[in-house]
């Protein structure tokens, strides 16, 4: 969630570009007027013209919807049914799909061979649960106040209350609402994910000392984030995440820490022989600025920065300090970047520059539970359609890499964890969405079924 100045980024809202019913963004969001003023106009016309005839339509994979079979669960429950007795959360009875569990059993060694390390996925280790950290922390998040006064007195405050199995989510977890920190809920999430054929874990990630204000530190996580993955046959890297006052050299510095720290370990994700990570909101500082401290820091890192659009991947890639660009939101159309029928175009054009661009999928969008004014880009999953919509459009735009937005961005709804049906304990809050026609692992499966179409359309993993 976009969060704001020295908070963490999902919950900036004055980063979101944000499109409410009654009113346009405010002028004070950075660079968004701009692209929502040039999506009235109809996009970047030049990237219409003159480019390259799409790709050939990509078929689906075969959608297969599991039959009833909790038992399937069973052991994953028993792992973390400790959390889920002290904290008082719903666990349901739920269908899963047997493929993935199946796949959840696999060795280490099994599960490398499967999994995509072209296929990233962004993963938040920011809640904490009283059993495990004393405090309950995003699962009791409240709303955010809209800026516009007139608007913001008809949604009045409110906090949700995880002992009453409300959670700030327009969807219910199957591990409940789970700490971050909780051994086994980390090894629960790595093998959902290798299980989905998911190959690289980029972790939401902030420098000793630096923290999202809704939650706790992660870098003393992310070491046993690095064993978790290597045990389940993946690779991590982080997600480097804005703080008040940064500037490209400050964030490079976090860069060189992080290498230092994390870049020996077996699991740490290279390309090239570079350790990775993502920069987040990287286009509200300068590409010269960010030019002149990659050169004078030397970093040897391959780093993607976040781009709106076409202009910024042109500025920020290659001359601009970038080695590739990433779209991020989940929301198709949000932006020009997260258009899917623009992909192609910006594959090419990274390309041009001597790097990549990286289009992010997500199987919907829905943060209305954070911000209940935001409706209007509200992604419906349509069934599992939009997800397939959004993966048809990756393979088809000939990117070599692809990214899952999210595993467990909960508040957004663009999470692919493991979810099932259940309902607040809570007067006038109302039951959770959930991943109908199919069970819990339905998304697991379907990002299962999609990389296996992408590797076939790519060659090997």
């Amino acid at each position: 969630m976009q969060r704001s100045g020295a908070a963490s980024r999902r919950f900036r809202q004055g980063q979101l570009p944000v499109i409410d019913r009654d009113r346009k963004p405010r002028e004070s969001v950075n660079c968004l007027l701009p692209v929502c003023i040039f999506f009235c106009a109809g996009l970047l016309i030049g990237l219409g013209q003159g480019q390259e005839a799409p790709p050939a339509v990509v078929e689906p994979p075969p959608r297969v919807v599991a039959a009833p079979n909790a038992a399937s669960v069973a052991a994953e429950k028993a792992h973390v049914h400790h959390q889920h007795v002290a904290a008082g959360n719903f666990v349901s009875e739920v269908d899963d799909d047997d493929e993935v569990q199946a796949s959840i059993r696999k060795s280490a060694d099994v599960l490398r061979a499967e999994v995509d390390a072209r296929v990233y996925a962004f993963y938040y280790a920011w809640y904490q649960s009283p059993a495990v950290d004393g405090r309950w922390a995003h699962w009791n998040h409240e709303h955010l106040p809209h800026w516009d006064a007139a608007v913001r007195r008809r949604y009045p405050p409110f906090t949700h209350d995880p002992d009453r199995n409300d959670v700030g989510a327009a969807f219910f977890p199957r591990l409940g609402a789970y700490s971050s920190a909780d051994g086994a809920v980390i090894d629960a999430h790595f093998a959902q994910m290798a299980a989905a054929r998911i190959g690289v874990v980029v972790v939401s990630w902030y420098p000793p000392g630096k923290r999202d204000p809704n939650g706790p530190e992660v870098d003393g996580l992310v070491g046993r984030l690095l064993d978790a993955a290597l045990a389940r046959g993946l690779a991590l890297c982080l997600h480097l995440e804005p703080w008040e006052g940064r500037t490209a050299a400050a964030q490079l510095a976090d860069v060189a820490y992080a290498v230092e720290r994390y870049g020996g370990h077996a699991a740490y994700h290279r390309v090239d022989g570079r350790p990775a990570f993502f920069a987040y909101d990287s286009y509200q500082i300068a590409a010269a600025d960010w030019r002149a401290a990659r050169r004078a820091a030397d970093d040897g890192a391959w780093l993607v920065g976040l781009v709106l659009d076409a202009a910024q991947l042109d500025a920020y890639v290659g001359n601009g300090g970038f080695d590739a660009a990433y779209s991020y939101f989940g929301a198709a159309r949000f932006t020009q970047a997260s258009t899917p029928d623009r992909w192609p175009a910006l594959v090419a054009a990274a390309a041009r520059r001597g790097g990549s661009f990286v289009p992010c999928v997500s199987p919907g969008y829905d943060d209305t539970r954070v911000r209940p004014w935001n409706g209007a880009n509200a992604r419906s999953r349509d069934g599992g359609a939009y997800y397939d919509d959004e993966w048809r459009a990756a393979v088809a735009s000939g990117a070599g890499r692809v990214a899952v937005t999210s595993f467990n961005e909960w508040h957004e709804g663009t999470q692919v964890e493991a979810a099932v049906p259940a309902a607040p304990d809570r007067d006038g809050v109302p039951a959770y969405a959930d991943y109908a026609p199919g069970g819990a692992d339905f998304y697991l499966a379907r990002t299962a079924a999609w990389v296996a179409t992408f590797a076939a359309a790519r060659g090997g993993t």
